[in-house]
């Protein structure tokens, strides 16, 4: 990590009240997952499968593909450093703006960087292409069939797709079983978003087996720890997630803060979406609201391609998203 997150509560010295820096879906309840781990605490005095073979049997069975076809990580970050250093040296793209991490690690590892903000872009004799689909900050989704055609017009590129949020969409993308007809996709997957659990760090790899391979020869044995491949294996089996109501209400905030003077909402089919201010910086207005209603934005300054003006906002419940549109209307008129 070099450039540093969003969801930076630990910095401030007042009470967070409410956390719109965080995508992580907010309204799960874990205390099932808790009384599991609780009563299987015993494990951590044993070492963890070093491949959590039986988390990737389960994953396949629900994804029907081959457990070979999968490999679990320490969170899709792990899973983003470690397909870094399997390509190390290549050319590569990231299509922005987008997260940071891919080009962190990429830099790492000595890629020959570009940035393009359309895949219509690609150069030639690109090795690796970054992608994430749905896409943070902005949540744009792109078209299954648009995403074909590219990939199939490209076949000597890798195609790299960050698919953590796709629990989140009612859009068709890409299923694991059918991204694995082309030998130049490989998809990230996240347990920590949907299920909220990012403090467990569980994600995983799905790719044609060579892929997968290629992959695993840099990971190192027992990177995913006993309880969090005990939490995967008890969330896939008995926790389903719905996110019907979520949407709705992310597409009315949307809507009433595009109503605010000096405040753009780029709209977004997630629960997340990406404004900017006309005129100001959003570390001031992140710093308002912080000290007056304990909220907490994500300022999007660090994402390449954006600056100063861009924020980030996940939608929480009902009652302090209109405190938060209630507190940016009057930051706007006490600014502008």
């Amino acid at each position: 990590m070099i450039t540093g997150h969003g969801d930076d509560a630990y910095q401030f010295n007042y009470e967070i009240v409410s956390n719109f820096s965080s995508n992580v879906y907010n309204k799960f309840d874990l205390k099932d997952l808790k009384e599991y781990l609780w009563a299987n605490i015993a494990s951590i005095h044993s070492y963890p499968e070093p491949d959590a073979l039986t988390l990737r049997k389960l994953i396949g069975k629900k994804l029907n593909i081959s457990s070979e076809e999968i490999s679990v990580t320490n969170g899709a970050t792990e899973a983003i450093y470690l397909i870094a250093q399997a390509f190390r040296g290549s050319k590569t793209a990231v299509v922005i703006p987008t997260f940071r991490e891919y080009e962190d690690a990429c830099e790492i590892h000595e890629h020959s960087l570009y940035f393009i903000e359309s895949l219509d872009n690609i150069e030639p004799d690109t090795q690796l292409v970054w992608l994430c689909n749905p896409n943070n900050p902005t949540g744009k989704i792109y078209d299954k069939e648009y995403l074909k055609g590219i990939i199939s017009s490209n076949p000597n590129t890798c195609f790299v797709i960050d698919q953590s949020y796709a629990a989140f969409t009612e859009n068709k993308i890409w299923n694991a079983s059918e991204a694995l007809n082309f030998n130049n996709v490989i998809l990230l997957h996240s347990l920590t978003k949907c299920y909220a659990i990012p403090g467990l760090r569980l994600g995983y790899i799905t790719a044609q087996k060579d892929k997968i391979d290629l992959i695993k020869h840099y990971s190192m044995p027992w990177s995913v720890n006993q309880l969090a491949q005990l939490a995967g294996l008890y969330l896939l089996e008995n926790v389903t997630y719905k996110f019907s109501d979520y949407l709705p209400e992310s597409q009315r905030v949307q809507r009433q803060l595009s109503e605010i003077f000096g405040i753009k909402v780029y709209m977004s089919e997630m629960h997340f979406f990406l404004c900017q201010l006309e005129q100001g910086k959003a570390s001031d207005l992140k710093k308002f609201l912080i000290e007056t209603e304990g909220f907490l934005i994500r300022d999007a300054a660090n994402f390449r391609g954006l600056d100063a003006s861009y924020f980030r906002i996940a939608v929480q419940d009902k009652m302090n998203n209109n405190l938060l549109i209630k507190a940016i209307e009057e930051w706007t008129k006490l600014s502008f």
